[in-house]
């Protein structure tokens, strides 16, 4: 304590802290749902910016499952979508881009989602007086921690337009109702966060219990795990080390270069996801 109480802290000169190696950034992912998938392209930036990273317009971007060519679209700067396609699980795909003279290639192999048991709807604690049969509810977040295998994670819940004919003809509409309906405003949680397998001392101290409240019959929830291999998972976990779970508590990461999958030494990663679904309706 004697020797932290008179310790000095020496302030350094961050070297190339206004500079930029200008390497290519990618983010991709192709799923098993039936949509548009997106490649997203990008230049690193100074440490020390104010600025939106500089997007990379004017790529060949093609996604290869076997002999099946799928040639992407640039539908804003540095965005690049496939037509709606559906991904294959077990399928391996193989992601090349060319700019500027230079080709990067990535492959990333869609592993099976594992099943999950639906979210737990409970009754909502902070009910006030209403005829009977006029109750409402609410989910707890699922916890970041403690799932069988690393997933991708996204819940979305919705009340229904015609919510008034899920309860009894004498039932008086909630304020906070009236509100949603007449604002549009329906969507009552939209949610995406990783599910990790272990737990990670740091990130004690950066989550919490988050519930949602005011859910009426009819509500409609869904919920979308979306499966990772061992080396999206990797990268994943390489990222939050650096930025959400870096310098919380006495626990902390040592630094390091993230994990890519991509060649030319660019940065970031492509993945294949396959996604299960779990839809219920509050009844």
């Amino acid at each position: 304590m004697l020797v932290m109480a008179t310790s000095c802290i020496e302030v350094i000169d961050w070297e190339g802290q206004e500079q930029s190696s200008g390497r290519l950034v990618v983010e991709g992912l192709i799923t098993s749902e039936n949509t548009a998938h997106q490649v997203q392209l990008s230049r690193t930036q100074p440490v020390i910016v104010d600025t939106l990273p500089e997007m990379v317009s004017g790529a060949i971007v093609e996604i290869r499952e076997g002999t099946n060519l799928i040639e992407l679209t640039e539908t804003s700067p540095g965005i690049y979508h496939t037509d709606t396609l559906r991904g294959k699980v077990g399928a391996t795909y193989l992601l090349t881009i060319r700019v500027d003279g230079t080709t990067y290639e990535a492959s990333a192999q869609m592993a099976p989602a594992q099943p999950m048991d639906p979210i737990e709807v409970m009754p909502w604690d902070g009910q006030f007086q209403q005829p009977e049969g006029a109750e409402y509810f609410q989910f707890i977040f699922r916890d970041n921690f403690g799932t069988e295998v690393p997933n991708g994670y996204h819940i979305t819940s919705r009340i229904p337009e015609d919510v008034a004919d899920y309860y009894p003809p004498d039932w008086e509409m909630p304020q906070w109702i009236q509100d949603r309906l007449e604002s549009g405003r329906l969507v009552t949680s939209d949610s995406s966060y990783y599910l990790h397998p272990g737990l990670e001392p740091p990130a004690i101290f950066a989550y919490g219990e988050t519930n949602v409240s005011g859910i009426t019959y009819g509500t409609t929830i869904v919920e979308k795990y979306y499966s990772m291999t061992e080396e999206h998972y990797a990268f994943v976990r390489a990222l939050m080390s650096e930025t959400e779970w870096q310098g919380l508590g006495p626990f902390s990461y040592i630094s390091a270069n993230l994990p890519t999958n991509i060649s030319n030494s660019a940065l970031g990663f492509f993945a294949a996801s396959d996604v299960y679904v779990i839809e219920q309706r509050v009844q």
